[in-house]
């Protein structure tokens, strides 16, 4: 948690830059803004072997939660690729939620993904990445997509 809190601390102080993003069609909520190292608004550039770092800042739930559990599905080609998010960022609310739960309805909150370690088994690829938030009964409390090129 210590780790957690730590990265959370140092993202403003990291060169994070606003990414396009997109919203997912199943209409689930999307933050107002994306902030993701090594990106900027139109160019998103991952680099396997070193931190990842985003923040994802305004997010507006239409429902409440006391549960939210984060997920990332990588798409290349359209076609979606594993990735296991680290266990400990698993449960949104002690690792990634800034403030953690409950998430109240229409209360704006932060969620932080900080990966001290990008495990990427392959490079040189173009993907889709999109991470979200499962709240109680398996609602969606947020969700964004956004392009980047794996070096």
């Amino acid at each position: 948690m210590f780790k957690f809190l730590l990265c959370v601390a140092l993202v403003p102080a990291i060169a994070l830059a606003d990414v396009n993003f997109r919203a997912c069609p199943d209409g689930a909520p999307t933050p107002e803004s994306l902030a993701v190292n090594n990106c900027t608004e139109s160019s998103c550039i991952l680099v396997p072997g070193e931190p990842l770092y985003a923040l994802a800042s305004g997010i507006v739930s239409p429902v409440g939660s006391e549960t939210a559990t984060a997920y990332v599905v990588v798409r290349v080609d359209e076609v979606e690729v594993e990735y296991q998010i680290p266990r400990e960022q698993v449960d949104a609310c002690t690792g990634g939620i800034i403030g953690g739960c409950p998430i109240v309805a229409g209360t704006p909150f932060n969620y932080a993904v900080a990966n001290d370690e990008l495990i990427i088994p392959a490079n040189d690829f173009q993907v889709e990445i999109e991470f979200g938030l499962i709240g109680d009964g398996g609602v969606k409390l947020g969700c964004v997509r956004f392009d980047a090129y794996v070096q």
